[in-house]
């Protein structure tokens, strides 16, 4: 009896071992490879590649089921000419959907398409692991670094991993499909050529469906390759071949270029230059000066454009074109950003776009005019000195293909003075309230000046070496108005008229319990000094080595708005 429970206690557990492993080895795991080429800023059908896919990439993670995990690999996204420039930006697992939609936003093609070091990366990724994993692999065009994603796929699948591969083409020209279609092959899975987003979505929901009903998509029909078999004669005889007595040449036409076209709208004059790069590594390949048409090779190409030598540097316009033998591209320079400001901004160092993720500059301008720019979402920048001011960031602008979009900077911050403060300063800053982080500094005076909408923390130096930074108070900068600040607060020592300048003034800002919370040091002078409303004591130094410091003033109540002037 012990016996046979032993048997069927043994029999269960193994039953519910052999469950809970079939249960795991069915966990479902879609690994979405997508193309983030520079060659991803081209347009099919239309409607630029990268914001196709996104689309598409979005609406698929938001509607997959819960109990399907996911991951995303990125590649060609972050550097020019860098075949490993391979990014997983979502890793297997429990897809965090919210992060996996805001890590798809940011994607900004750019570089090389290692279509193959990409697959061995995913399928490194799954191996060992207890998924039945679908890998998806989506591309714009075929591998750009020398090696063959058909092989590698192929020996992948020979070392017995659990994977499938589908390769969706999108927007693929000519025999490039060849390439994709063999490792889709070797992959064990299907091959869609897609030309527009609405095929793209059609395609990646069949392969959803698929994973999420646990079924297997046929692969299309190999090609059958033909035999050839020839059988030798037993008894070969001689026999007679005719001898020609001279050649023809045959004419035939190779492909020759193609041409480019600008189309502009008639307030774009023409630039310093423009250039045709290669949009997987930055090389050049064609430079130019006028609007008119060009002659080009085929080929696909990325825009360079700089509107003046000196005041503007090189900005890459994104999208990506294609040049076909013998026929006419029309490339539309009508993706446009104009800053419209207030009537008291003058003139800045230069404005531009900077990338929100990387902080890069991708554009800079010095004339405050309409000026060409890639389609995005971008950080609005300015920096209205070289030297007397620093970068600012003003806040972001969508720029919308093919229109010009007028952005409006108006947010301002104004110190206004009282009479008895000094013109001269060595700077005034903002500082984040909330992080104490530096957000703009200036050397220009008391000028009003652009900054981004936010609460702050003003800071005061009087001199370089004289004055140490004084924090004269908060203030909100509130979107497209004018914020003023009033500089009235204050204390001044009035001294006899024989008394040489003291080697050092301490205004020691005080609590509700007297204790010190700041202090702000004045040298070599008795001019006022610019500080925050509150409770103060105050110390004097006459000379660094011959005396002590003495407390003039123990404590006195600095109200807002007055200057307190101190006898000595």
């Amino acid at each position: 009896m012990m016996k046979i429970r032993f048997v069927l206690l043994a029999v269960v557990y193994i039953s519910l071992v052999v469950c809970r492993t079939a249960a795991a080895a069915e966990q479902q795991l879609l690994y979405y490879i997508v193309d983030g080429s520079g060659s991803m800023w081209g347009r099919s059908d239309g409607q630029m590649k990268i914001e196709a896919a996104k689309q598409v990439m979005t609406s698929l993670i938001q509607s997959t089921p819960e109990n399907i995990h996911g991951a995303l690999m990125v590649y060609g996204n972050r550097r020019k000419a860098d075949c490993a420039d391979i990014e997983e930006i979502i890793a297997p697992g429990a897809m965090d959907k919210p992060r996996a939609v805001a890590a798809v936003k940011k994607i900004s093609p750019k570089g090389m398409t290692p279509i193959s070091d990409a697959i061995s990366q995913a399928v490194s990724r799954i191996k060992g692991g207890d998924y039945a994993a679908t890998i998806v692999l989506v591309s714009d065009g075929i591998e750009t670094c020398d090696k063959d994603p058909c092989q590698v796929t192929a020996a992948l699948k020979q070392q017995g991993i659990n994977f499938v591969m589908h390769v969706v083409g999108f927007g693929i020209r000519g025999s490039e499909s060849k390439q994709l279609e063999c490792a889709a092959q070797a992959g064990g899975g299907r091959y869609f050529s897609t030309a527009n987003a609405a095929e793209l979505l059609s395609a990646l929901n069949q392969i959803k469906e698929a994973v999420i009903e646990k079924r297997e998509m046929a692969a299309p029909a190999a090609t059958p390759v033909p035999v050839v078999v020839s059988t030798p004669d037993a008894s070969p005889t001689p026999f007679e071949q005719k001898l020609s007595q001279g050649s023809q040449s045959i004419r035939i036409k190779a492909s020759g270029p193609g041409r480019i076209l600008l189309e502009a709208d008639s307030w774009l004059d023409a630039p310093y230059y423009w250039k045709l790069l290669s949009p997987e590594t930055g090389e050049e390949k064609a430079k130019f000066r006028t609007l008119e048409e060009q002659v080009v090779p085929p080929g696909e190409y990325q825009l360079v454009w700089r509107q003046t030598e000196h005041g503007a540097g090189d900005v890459v316009l994104g999208e990506v074109v294609a040049v076909e033998s013998g026929k006419t591209t029309r490339v539309s320079l009508k993706t446009a950003l104009k800053p419209v400001v207030p009537q008291w901004v003058k003139k800045p160092y230069f404005w531009g776009l900077e990338d929100a993720s990387t902080k890069e500059l991708l554009a800079r301008f010095g004339e405050l005019e309409a000026q060409l720019v890639p389609a995005g979402t971008y950080n609005i920048v300015w920096r209205q000195a070289e030297h007397a001011a620093e970068t600012v960031v003003l806040g972001a602008a969508a720029v919308l293909p093919d229109q010009l979009t007028e952005v409006k900077l108006s947010s301002a911050v104004h110190l206004v003075p009282a009479d008895w403060v000094p013109p001269e300063l060595y700077y005034w800053a903002l500082k984040d309230a909330a992080t104490g982080a530096k957000a703009a500094r200036f050397s220009l005076g008391f000028e009003p000046q652009l900054t981004a909408p936010g609460a702050y923390q003003v800071i005061y130096r009087k001199s370089e070496h004289g004055s140490t930074d004084s924090y004269l108070g908060d203030l909100v900068v509130k979107e497209g108005e004018m914020t003023e600040f009033a500089l009235n607060t204050g204390i001044k020592l009035i001294p006899p008229p024989d008394l040489a300048p003291p080697y050092r003034i301490d205004f020691i800002e005080l609590d509700a319990q007297g204790k010190a919370l700041r202090t702000v040091v004045q040298s070599g002078n008795f001019d006022a000094m610019l500080l925050k409303p509150g409770t103060y004591k105050v110390a004097y130094r006459q000379k660094e080595h011959d005396g002590s410091t003495v407390t003039l003033v123990e404590s006195v109540e600095l109200p807002v708005g007055n200057l307190l002037e101190i006898e000595l």
